[in-house]
């Protein structure tokens, strides 16, 4: 499956393109967030960048690179769980919630899954205010391998089912 075109207020959210590998590759090979994320390893480079946005051409992937106008802000998915990262000229400014919000909807909207899952490391306070804004509930520890730290990482599992997410629609 394809990632469709999302847009929000501020945000285009689009599949990922071949010509995207080097911003992707440069917001990336950042250890000062990578720590914080399973699968992406440090360093990371052209190579790495290349080959995740062929995999999400091969569908073995959802995913959106997350645009501000013309500034490449990060990557948001729901392949395995929800899963997001912003490069770091971009925290502190919302982006994470507005993208994510559309990429919950669609979610939803174009399955029949009964439950959204994702996860943070602990001491990740900011994507836990994300995930709790978009209405995910806690549902106990989960331990991640982090490729970047490359050691097992304690953290939170978090779930939103479709009934508190149609809920938080209706009202």
């Amino acid at each position: 499956m394809t990632a469709s075109t999302l847009r929000t207020d501020r945000l285009i959210l689009r599949a990922p393109a071949a010509r995207d590998a080097r911003v992707v590759a440069k917001a990336l090979n950042n250890i000062a967030f990578s720590r914080w994320l399973t699968v992406v390893p440090f360093p990371y480079g052209m190579t790495d960048a290349e080959w995740f946005i062929r995999e999400c051409h091969r569908g073995r992937f959802v995913a959106w690179f997350i645009w501000a106008e013309d500034h490449f802000v990060g990557t948001i998915a729901t392949d395995d769980g929800l899963g997001y990262w912003l490069a770091e000229d971009a925290w502190g400014k919302g982006y994470a919630s507005e993208a994510a919000q559309p990429v919950v909807d669609h979610y939803f909207e174009t399955t029949d899954a009964d439950q959204l899952t994702s996860s943070y490391f602990d001491g990740n306070a900011a994507s836990q205010r994300v995930l709790t804004k978009l209405g995910f509930v806690d549902a106990g520890p989960k331990s991640h391998f982090s490729k970047a730290r490359n050691e097992e990482v304690s953290g939170r599992r978090m779930v939103l089912s479709r009934q508190r997410w149609q809920g938080q629609r209706d009202v």
